[in-house]
């Protein structure tokens, strides 16, 4: 049998904060109380290892140039994040762009991206 491992959501799974998602190796998930330490969350779910998710934080973005200049996509509030969009007419296999995050969203201002390049087509 392979390793069990567990990893521990980055946010809450509770809307007054006490819970957080554990996801299991095996496909199970459980609601477990975020003040559990590694471990206790390994001992009570019999895993070899625990990690815990990072927090990722979405944003609006503003794409300042390229071929959909002018228009808004969601992505990562991270320097140099990159985001694959579809270009019109969007449909399965159509020609995607990558853009990248250089000015992070802050004070309810999205995000800034630029065109980095055209990307493989998905199939």
């Amino acid at each position: 049998m392979g390793e069990r491992v567990g990893v521990v959501s980055a946010g809450p799974a509770d809307d007054q904060g006490r819970k957080r998602w554990l996801l299991i190796s095996d496909g199970s998930s459980e609601r477990i109380d975020a003040s559990l330490t590694d471990d206790q969350i390994k001992a009570r779910f019999n895993l070899d290892r625990v990690t815990r998710a990072p927090k990722i934080e979405f944003c609006e973005g503003l794409l300042l140039n390229g071929p959909l200049a002018g228009t808004n996509a969601y992505a990562v509030n991270e320097l140099g994040f990159h985001v694959q969009l579809t270009l019109p007419p969007r449909q399965p296999g159509g020609q995607m762009v990558t853009y990248e995050v250089v000015t992070l969203s802050t004070d309810g201002r999205p995000a800034e991206l630029r065109y980095a390049s055209e990307a493989t087509q998905r199939g």
